[in-house]
């Protein structure tokens, strides 16, 4: 009963800092991710008997402790980790401003905690970067062409996830020969060459496309079957189960084992490493990653 009071109170919290983060200008993208980390952290700080304000240094290692392992019992990776304490420092930041707290306990802890979670150059676990015969071979294996296009896609242009998503149907020239990929918070727009066998696929998913329900309105070049803009997970799902097709994803692969799953993001290695062996510039090739310069 306790610690059910606590948890409202916890929740309670994380709106009045979500509305913070909100006045400052955040991304609309960062303040859902931020809002299902902290309602996630509310959860797991109130089974500890702790509200936010109660935080410590010292008890964060008690709540690291008990994020760690998801409810299926597969240990978090790194970066999620981070994720995780990257948003209950920004909560905390919000809080001392406000006054509700003294000091926010976090960036001494991560500090001290959390900063062998870096990723190191010489990792043990190579990235995977599948060969021309593979990526042929899971395209040509595709059942659907809105799966082979967004496939195409993706190993084509190097794009994330998310930006392949963000795509709209008005982003594709087909007699040009291009797609413009939107902007977002940390990346100017860029216009991207495709080639013959990527105009082809993408020409045949817009015929395709037609017959999807609400299409005329919806203006996402990739829809799921509701006819609305594609999902984060209906596309990982996608590209996972057509990997698994060719022995190339393995399911019950732990989320540490990047060289056994078969993700979006491997087919910007694979483009990276086509682009060079053809003896592309590398600031060429950060241009058409959407890399950081420097």
């Amino acid at each position: 009963m306790e610690n059910g009071m606590i948890l409202e109170d916890n929740l309670a919290t994380v709106e009045r800092g979500l509305a913070d983060l909100r006045r400052q200008r955040k991304a609309e993208a960062t303040l859902i991710s931020y809002g299902c980390d902290l309602r996630r952290l509310a959860r797991f700080t109130s089974e500890l008997g702790l509200r936010f304000e109660d935080l410590t240094k010292h008890n964060l290692v008690d709540l690291l402790e008990a994020v760690e392992v998801n409810e299926n019992g597969r240990k978090l990776s790194n970066g999620r980790i981070r994720g995780l304490f990257s948003a209950l420092n920004s909560l905390l930041e919000s809080m001392e401003y406000r006054d509700v707290i003294d000091t926010n306990p976090v960036p001494a802890f991560r500090k001290r905690y959390l900063s062998t979670f870096k990723r190191t150059p010489n990792s043990s676990v190579p990235r995977f970067c599948p060969t021309n015969e593979q990526v042929a071979a899971v395209i040509a294996g595709s059942p659907f062409i809105r799966d082979k296009a967004i496939h195409v896609v993706l190993a084509k242009t190097g794009l994330r996830n998310k930006e392949v998503r963000a795509l709209d149907v008005s982003d594709v020239n087909l007699v040009e020969k291009y797609i413009m990929a939107k902007p977002t918070a940390k990346r100017t727009g860029r216009k991207l060459p495709i080639d013959d066998e990527c105009t082809v696929f993408i020409s045949r998913w817009l015929h395709d496309r037609q017959s999807f329900t609400g299409a005329e309105e919806e203006p996402a070049l990739f829809l799921n079957d509701l006819g609305c803009r594609i999902g984060r997970n209906t596309l990982l799902k996608v590209i996972n189960r057509d990997g698994e097709r060719q022995g190339l994803h393995f399911r019950d692969a732990d989320i540490l084992d990047i060289d056994k799953r078969y993700t979006p993001h491997v087919y910007r290695h694979w483009m990276t490493t086509v682009l060079r062996e053809a003896g592309c510039s590398e600031r060429v090739i950060r241009y058409i990653r959407g890399d950081a310069e420097g």
